[in-house]
């Protein structure tokens, strides 16, 4: 490796329940990889050993970087004009050491989560937002908000949305998303272990729906309660003629089947936007910051759990929230016709790697 074959490192530290993020990225990487070569910087064994199975190691390579030593010495080899960063991993801040490019977060995903508002995003150089939703939610919070920092690009993982084909004749589709337990309590958003199991007992009772069961990949690791419910659902699941578990498939293209959908306060919630379909919002912690959504959303939460049949088959019909979905949209994912998302995050990236051998060559100069 010389040290020009690689302008753009993405930096992963993540476990094997975060490989979905790669998975999330790799398509606009490919694009982005097409301009400026890309290499992956994986700091997990087992997340590098699968990455390298993986069909997507063809396109864009893997190194396996395992100790802070290695990582030091790795920059010092090598004149990295860009890293990328997928998610707020800790060790994140042992490659934001190399002073001599731009560490851009990308994150994986925007929610109203409080992990969406971190001041870790102080750290970097550069965050790309999808829309103006971010920058607003990170201004609010932020006692040290510095506007020309945060670059909005859209959302490219959405201009590489597939068609999937389901067998039906003249059912409804339903998509329950719930997301994982997180690290704290005050983050612990997933609706499993509350209504999972009868959320999902009441969709197969309904001759009338199919239902997809697509979890985080996450789900029960750190909470009992949320593995319980998970492994009763699958097992509904498995014994119904009219259910689907997905495991592999990218939830995005999950969005192209339904009629309607079940979420958490998540990442996929937002990108669902995209699709203009009704859904429903899970509340298992009351929290302001998902309000805009909720008009766009319905809410179930304990004191309206019990109609949730009679709103879904509402909603069904009349989508009571449709009016204001193509504003919220607008806010949260931006404006942007098919592919002009990934043209603008390649855009962006490549006017940074100009910007950094400009301020190199500059000081080489003296």
């Amino acid at each position: 490796m010389t040290n020009k074959e690689y302008k753009i490192v993405v930096f992963f530290s993540g476990g094997i329940n975060s490989f979905y993020q790669i998975e999330q990225w790799q398509k606009p990487f490919e694009k982005l990889s097409e301009i400026n070569k890309i290499l992956y910087l994986i700091t997990d064994k087992e997340v590098y050993k699968k990455y390298k199975r993986n069909k997507y190691h063809k396109n864009i390579k893997a190194k396996h970087i395992e100790t802070f030593t290695n990582i030091i010495e790795f920059y010092q080899k090598n004149e990295i004009a860009v890293t990328l960063y997928i998610n707020n991993s800790l060790r994140n801040f042992q490659a934001l050491r190399y002073s001599r490019g731009y560490h851009v977060h990308l994150n994986h995903g925007e929610s109203e989560k409080e992990s969406m508002r971190s001041n870790q995003s102080q750290a970097y150089d550069y965050i790309f937002t999808v829309g103006q939703r971010a920058v607003n939610r990170y201004k609010e919070f932020l006692l040290n908000f510095d506007s020309k920092k945060y670059i909005q690009v859209g959302r490219p993982q959405l201009d590489f949305i597939e068609k999937l084909k389901i067998n039906k004749n003249k059912e409804k589709v339903i998509l329950y998303a719930p997301t994982w337990e997180a690290t704290h309590s005050s983050m612990n958003y997933t609706s499993v272990h509350k209504y999972g199991v009868g959320l999902v007992n009441k969709i197969l009772q309904n001759d009338n729906y199919i239902l997809i069961y697509k979890p985080h990949s996450a789900i029960g690791t750190r909470d009992k309660k949320a593995r319980k419910a998970n492994k009763k659902i699958i097992k509904l699941i498995k014994n119904s003629r009219n259910a689907y578990y997905m495991k592999k498939e990218n939830i995005n293209d999950v969005f192209t089947l339904v009629d309607f959908s079940f979420f958490d306060n998540t990442s996929v919630m937002i990108d669902y936007l995209k699709c203009n379909k009704p859904a429903a919002y899970l509340e298992v912690i009351e929290d302001q910051s998902i309000n805009l959504l909720t008009k766009v959303f319905s809410t179930i939460n304990s004191s309206n759990y019990s109609k949730v049949e009679k709103i879904l088959k509402d909603e069904l019909v009349i989508d009571s929230k449709k009016s204001m979905r193509k504003e919220v949209k607008e806010f949260y994912l931006g404006k942007y016709k098919n592919s002009e998302s990934t043209k603008l995050f390649i855009s962006e990236i490549s006017k940074l790697i100009k910007k950094r051998e400009n301020k190199i060559d500059k000081i080489k100069k003296g």
